[in-house]
């Protein structure tokens, strides 16, 4: 199994067991606490870890078109971890986590129209039944 996939299993798993913890603490705590607090965690251990690799981590920033994206990115991000939040303080995990892994369905779409990575038909039909899977956790 390659590296990039392996990384992304793991993502996925701890992802999926983080928003069970998230959901449990929802219940009493205020979403915009939980995301300053879970959001400082993050930066912090993910200064550690570019620090420990040898990583100049403000070495890249600048006035350029990567930095841009970054700056596209991370606004986005904060919307759609705000919203993902707002949605697991009030509704069920078992069907506000599937909705939101369904952003795997948008960016394989931009990576196909944007970026022109290969369609396949087993990537499609990934993406569709992923889709599938969200109306069925839906109902």
């Amino acid at each position: 199994m390659s590296a990039h996939v392996t990384a992304a299993l793991i993502a996925m798993g701890v992802y999926g067991v983080a928003a069970l913890f998230l959901r449990l603490a929802l219940r009493t705590y205020p979403s915009e606490s939980a995301i300053v607090l879970v959001n400082a965690f993050l930066v912090g251990l993910g200064l550690v870890w570019a620090l420990t690799r040898g990583v100049n981590v403000i070495g890249n920033v600048g006035w350029n078109v990567p930095t841009l994206y970054i700056v596209i990115a991370g606004l986005l991000i904060s919307v759609a971890i705000i919203a993902f939040y707002t949605a697991l303080a009030r509704g069920p995990v078992s069907v506000v986590v599937p909705i939101f892994a369904m952003n795997f369905a948008v960016a394989a779409a931009l990576g196909f129209l944007v970026l022109r990575e290969p369609v396949t038909a087993a990537r499609v039909a990934g993406v569709a039944l992923g889709a599938v899977s969200l109306y069925l956790l839906t109902r």
